[in-house]
């Protein structure tokens, strides 16, 4: 019985799932490419030893696939080179101001700090404020009234 070598199907499945994996870190559709066309080369030729064989390169293939998806998704993120390719911010702590804590400023007088064209900001009792203008463009410098609280922001109009 003639024995078939599984060293280049082996190799060209391990090549390929490195190509895969370096597509991770390279995001070019190339290498991704070539590695899954390489990786099907190694699983065709492993075809040559039998079915049985055939089916263990498919399976560790897709185990070997699963596998590094998985420690790119869950552990790429928690090293220096994942932080950089990823962009990862945190809103721990942040909270919109309610409404509530802006109704105090209703009726006060300002001025717009920045052109609001409608929206800008706005200082009202020294505190600057995300504001809007239903009367569109205000000039920087031009006294506003706060006629509205909603959440995170404020409405103004001019002063009369």
């Amino acid at each position: 019985m003639n024995e078939v070598s599984l060293l280049l199907p082996a190799g060209l499945l391990v090549a390929g799932l490195i190509l895969i994996g370096a597509e991770f870190f390279l995001p070019t559709v190339f290498l991704g490419f070539a590695g899954a066309v390489t990786s099907f080369a190694g699983i065709y030729l492993s075809a040559e030893a039998g079915a049985a064989t055939c089916a263990v390169f498919c399976v560790a293939f897709v185990v070997a696939l699963t596998a590094e998806f998985f420690a790119f998704r869950r552990l790429l993120p928690a090293t220096a080179i994942g932080r950089s390719m990823i962009n990862v911010t945190s809103n721990d702590g942040v909270a919109v101001p309610a409404a509530a804590g802006y109704a105090l400023f209703v009726g006060k007088t300002g001025k717009a700090v920045t052109v609001l064209a409608p929206s800008g900001t706005v200082e009202v009792d020294g505190a600057l404020l995300e504001a809007s203008s239903p009367d569109g463009f205000v000039e920087r410098g031009t006294p506003v009234v706060v006629t509205e609280a909603v959440s995170g922001r404020v409405t103004v109009r001019r002063v009369r």
